[in-house]
């Protein structure tokens, strides 16, 4: 088959397509991509995959442009004439959608990444996109035969308000890990924690940040290392507690292996998540996570096995379950042990792979996986 997988961000599918796409290719079907950008071009292409371009933005409300997007998607479409579409995230999942239906695709496939701002935020402009998305997401998934999920929170949201009925979802765990890359490695130092995200106020880096600062007034010799690239929040944000020793802010970076290694526990404070990867990466290389009890990330951690859950926006719970972690550090072995042991049950990304192909129509249900 040829099969169109439309993203957002080129840079999505050059890191979270990646192995789909190698899994696809085993298989022996053509993969062709469709992106807002041409920033990755090159790498897309280097995949042996075929690129194409919807000039567009993630985040744009631009009202000419999202007016004209379905068509738009429809007219490249039909010039690639795919025999499958995969779309994800959000205006892919309504636009490309759409226009894949006007481009006449009959098999037309779709993966909820996570809800997004549309679902966290309560202020009217928020509430009043969001009726206006969950109309869309209504009129775009009738058209779909399949909608993946990464966790069971959003899929029964999305059921519960009428965007999609129950028979065409699925369930599958993100992209997944690969096990053998994220090997388990021994804890070097018990008193280091890591969090790795985008600066972003969702993620919970401010209370991340008012968690260490709490912790480090009891516990000075603790560590707080936080990577991710600028967002929404930029480093003058957090600029107070670096300067006041509550955290160090690494940066971001293109391979969080070193970082998890090098920490005791993982933290991310997520407001809400499709599944929270970087908890199943840790997991994999045997770190505890702290996480909170919201949709996407309690996917990732059994409180109390492999890591703990919190409230949501509640520094003092993060800072208890740290000075924990402090106090019991037989407890951050055991832990992460069982970390590894959930990962290898749940993320392993040949599995999930598997799963996405046979359910599409990719790969015969007997047929073994022989990717590398």
């Amino acid at each position: 088959m040829k099969i169109l997988l439309a993203c957002g961000k080129s840079s999505v599918v050059v890191t979270f397509r990646k192995t789909l796409i190698k899994h696809l290719q085993a298989l022996g079907h053509e993969v062709c991509a469709i992106a807002f950008d041409r920033e990755n071009e090159e790498q897309i292409k280097k995949l042996n995959v075929e690129f194409y371009c919807v000039d567009d933005a993630n985040r744009s409300i631009n009202p000419f442009k999202i007016l004209t997007l379905s068509k738009r998607y429809a007219r490249v479409i039909k010039e690639i004439n795919p025999d499958l579409v995969f779309t994800f995230m959000l205006k892919p999942n309504i636009y490309g959608v759409l226009g894949a239906k006007k481009a006449g695709i009959k098999n037309i496939y779709s993966m909820v990444e996570g809800a997004g701002d549309v679902f966290i935020y309560n202020s009217l402009k928020w509430k009043i996109i969001r009726k206006f998305v969950c109309h869309m997401y209504k009129k775009a998934f009738k058209n779909s035969k399949k909608v993946f999920f990464l966790n069971e929170d959003d899929k029964s949201d999305f059921i519960k308000r009428g965007l999609v009925k129950s028979e065409q979802c699925e369930i599958v765990h993100g992209i997944g890990v690969d096990l053998e890359k994220f090997e388990y490695k021994p804890i070097k130092n018990y008193k280091t924690f890591l969090m790795i995200a985008r600066l972003l106020k969702t993620k919970g880096v401010i209370e991340y940040c008012e968690a260490a600062k709490k912790v480090k007034e009891k516990y000075p010799d603790a560590i707080f290392n936080l990577v991710g690239p600028e967002g929404t929040l930029k480093q003058g944000d957090i600029q107070e507690y670096i300067d006041c020793g509550a955290i160090n802010y690494l940066g971001a970076t293109t391979d969080v292996r070193p970082f998890i290694e090098e920490c005791s526990v993982h933290v991310l404070p997520s407001y809400r998540e499709g599944l929270g990867l970087v908890n199943a990466e840790a997991g994999a290389v045997g770190r505890a996570s702290i996480t909170c009890d919201t949709n996407g990330t309690r996917d990732t951690v059994v409180d109390g096995y492999n890591g703990f859950l919190v409230r949501v926006k509640n520094a003092d719970d993060i800072a208890e379950k740290m000075i924990y972690f402090l106090e019991k550090t037989d407890d951050i072995v055991t832990m992460g042990q069982n970390a590894r042991k959930f990962a290898e049950e749940n993320f392993d990304y040949k599995e999930i792979n598997d799963k996405i192909c046979t359910i599409i129509g990719a790969k015969e249900p007997e047929k073994a996986y022989q990717t590398t």
